[in-house]
């Protein structure tokens, strides 16, 4: 595993720390990890396997595989190929307008099929190849242009994933879009909200609909219950607020409206893998690998 990290170092280029493109022509498999960046895999020659939530993915060349952060997976190589690695901080991808109040749809994966010619799904295509031609380029304009494209990929992604979710075959066509307009709302609400102490009866209260319908079409909407998805969206601000090394672990955890270390340890550990201290010590050693990495360019 160490020996395909530093071949991926070598041919690595990043318009800075937050968003990194790796060329990788590896055999090396990778055992299980897990990143707290989103990975997104595109095998350009041979097949590329990934395993991902007790399912093994496959891909073929210019299929694409997102990966969310904090996701165990394992990755099986062939003897000879390539394929792009893309790294994005969860710092890029929640910039990004409304796209915090759809990262459920994200989980545990997402894959996108090179034979499926859908309008869609070719738009989704095209801005990640932009991606990859601009880190290419690499002149004055491409960090910007990558910024944008990457939103663009995102943002596609994230409409054709509720377009094909559940919500689609449970909800009325009439009232659809009324209904999509609302739980993206009560979604971006509680992001924004997420280190108050926040109940389903407000929540509910929020949206409009009673607690008992609220309850339905949420899950319905966002494929898990309330609680998951108010949780997720703290687990992500704490995720944040690790980053910033001039906050304590307790600072964190109370800014995150958590009442005690204790419970902050036990419900961050178990969406990200790893305790708060843990985490933040990953973040802390990517950063010295990354300085290590500009200076002897």
């Amino acid at each position: 595993m160490e020996k395909s990290f530093n071949s991926l170092k070598q041919l690595e280029r990043h318009v800075d720390d937050s968003v990194r493109m790796y060329i990788n022509r590896e055999s090396d498999d990778y055992p299980r990890h897990w990143h707290n960046s989103y990975e997104v895999i595109m095998p350009i020659e041979n097949t590329y396997s990934v395993a991902v939530a007790e399912e093994t993915y496959v891909l073929q060349p210019y299929d694409i595989l997102i990966i969310p952060s904090g996701v165990v997976h394992e990755i099986y190589a062939p003897e000879s190929g390539k394929r792009y690695f893309f790294m994005i901080d969860q710092s890029e991808f929640y910039d990004i307008e409304g796209i915090a109040a759809v990262q459920h749809c994200f989980y545990p994966c997402v894959f996108f099929g090179h034979n499926d010619e859908s309008s869609e799904l070719v738009g989704i295509r095209d801005a990640l190849a932009q991606v990859t031609d601009e880190f290419e380029e690499n002149d004055y304009f491409a960090r910007t242009s990558i910024r944008l494209w990457l939103g663009v990929f995102f943002v596609r992604s994230s409409r054709w994933l509720m377009e094909k979710g559940q919500m689609t075959q449970t909800i009325a066509s009439a009232k659809r879009h009324q209904t999509t307009a609302i739980l993206l709302d009560v979604c971006n609400y509680i992001a924004k909200n997420c280190h108050e102490k926040l109940c389903l009866d407000d929540i509910a209260a929020y949206s409009g609909y009673s607690k008992y319908h609220f309850a339905r079409i949420f899950k319905s909407f966002s494929g898990m219950n309330l609680y998951e998805f108010y949780m997720r969206q703290r687990i992500t601000l704490c995720e944040r607020l690790l980053a910033d090394s001039s906050l304590t672990i307790t600072e964190v955890a109370l800014q995150a409206g958590f009442d005690s270390i204790a419970t902050f340890n036990r419900i961050f550990k178990r969406y990200e893998n790893a305790t708060p201290s843990q985490f933040r010590q990953m973040l802390r050693e990517r950063n010295i690998r990354i300085v290590k990495n500009n200076s002897n360019k």
